[in-house]
């Protein structure tokens, strides 16, 4: 998540505490998966279905050679052990490799630990004027910033960042953001506060891997973004979801797995992975993917803060219905799996419901083609957000975000 998107995020509580960070509601710290990649499964064809997303690189750099340093406060030597322990892991890991290296970015070194005795800052530009100060190469003890350093600063128990009214813990689980020292350096920094639910340090996990995979694939998000925009018919998940690698999994209740040692860490998008029909949140799971897709064809023409765009989605005016196709597929043998339409509006931002579904049925396989029945009710001021998901029966396994226009 970036520190642009907080004011969105507050929107979004029912299942994540940060759009963007951490899906901190939907995390269950029960393992169900290994690691690996892509299921091996030569003489099975996922069933046809319209083209996933991509998410496009917009010409700004990745991290070429990422290096974590550290930050904690004085009284934390808890958590500061456990962590050190997580990050020295999740540098050697399968988990970093398969979350980044298809978009060039290469390992991960971990610097020694800062441990501060200041003042734990309680806002963002309090903490980017204090990073920005500490890395400008005049503070003993401090490395200087650099284009490949990503300074992660880790709170202490009860500590609080707020800023245009958003708040950690209460509307975002973690961000990473972009300063520049005095000299004119960059500098790459990410947030993770100490939140609660279920396992803190399983919140704690998930949210850093989260914000270092998109802090080393898109490091300056507001002077040279990176991988942050998605191609032009799914412009509708730079919405909701959000249009980093990380934020792009996040509402999937399975993207959080126990894979870098005994450690929870959230799955991350791969254009890749996507592309061939395979489970895009990798690594993948070992079970097959479950994967469900609307059929959007139609030409939606949006005003955004950039102007005019045409996206795809559907087209219902408001107070009349529409049936849309409904593609399942999978890329290996499977029995039946449930779907379910969710109106984004109303479950993930608060707002009135501006949609509602009605299926032909609401289970299936691998090629089967269900008819899912739209009312447009109200209309959003950048049209209607929907998702379809796939549920194994204990978790949704996939989501697909969808657009309705007028």
């Amino acid at each position: 998540m970036t520190r642009r998107s907080l004011v969105s995020t507050a929107l979004f509580l029912s299942l994540a505490l940060a759009a963007c960070g951490d899906n901190l509601a939907a995390i269950d710290p029960a393992p169900d998966a290994g690691l690996p990649g892509t299921p091996d499964a030569p003489t099975f064809t996922p069933a046809p279905h319209p083209a996933a997303p991509q998410v496009i690189g917009a010409g700004g750099p990745v991290l070429a050679t990422p290096v974590v340093v550290p930050i904690f406060f004085t009284g934390d030597g808890d958590f500061q052990a456990e962590t050190e322990k997580f990050l020295g892991q999740l540098a050697t890991s399968d988990y970093w490799h398969a979350t980044t290296s298809e978009y060039g970015v290469g390992p991960l070194t971990i610097k020694p630990t800062i441990v501060s005795t200041d003042p734990v800052p309680t806002t963002d530009s309090g903490l980017q004027a204090w990073i920005e100060t500490m890395t400008d190469g005049t503070h003993a003890g401090w490395p200087v910033a650099d284009a490949n350093t990503i300074f992660a600063v880790f709170l202490p128990k009860g500590a609080i960042v707020s800023e245009g009214g958003s708040t950690s813990c209460v509307d975002y689980g973690a961000y990473h953001n972009e300063g520049m020292t005095a000299s004119g350096q960059a500098v790459i920094y990410a947030l993770m506060p100490r939140c609660g639910g279920a396992s803190v340090l399983d919140n704690l996990t998930v949210s850093t891997s989260h914000e270092l995979v998109e802090a080393a694939t898109d490091p300056l998000p507001f002077t040279a973004p990176a991988f942050v925009e998605l191609d032009a018919e799914h412009y509708v998940w730079g919405q909701t979801p959000g249009g980093e690698l990380g934020d792009m999994c996040e509402y999937v209740a399975a993207a959080p797995q126990r894979l870098v040692g005994l450690y929870q860490v959230q799955r991350s998008w791969s254009n890749a992975s996507a592309a061939a029909g395979h489970d895009p949140c990798v690594p993948a799971m070992t079970t097959p993917y479950l994967g469900v897709a609307p059929v959007l064809d139609e030409d939606i023409m949006l005003m955004t803060r950039d102007g005019a765009i045409t996206t795809k989605g559907v087209a219902i005016p408001v107070s009349t219905s529409k049936t849309i196709e409904v593609d399942l597929f999978s890329d290996g043998p499977t029995g039946d799996w449930t779907v379910e339409a969710v109106d984004v509006a109303s479950a993930l931002r608060g707002q009135a419901a501006q949609l509602t579904f009605a299926w032909d049925k609401t289970t299936g396989h691998n090629g089967d083609k269900l008819m899912l029945t739209i009312t447009h009710a109200v209309s959003g001021r950048r049209g209607s957000e929907f998702y379809v998901s796939a549920s194994d029966g204990t978790k949704t396994q996939s989501l697909w975000f969808g657009l309705v226009g007028n």
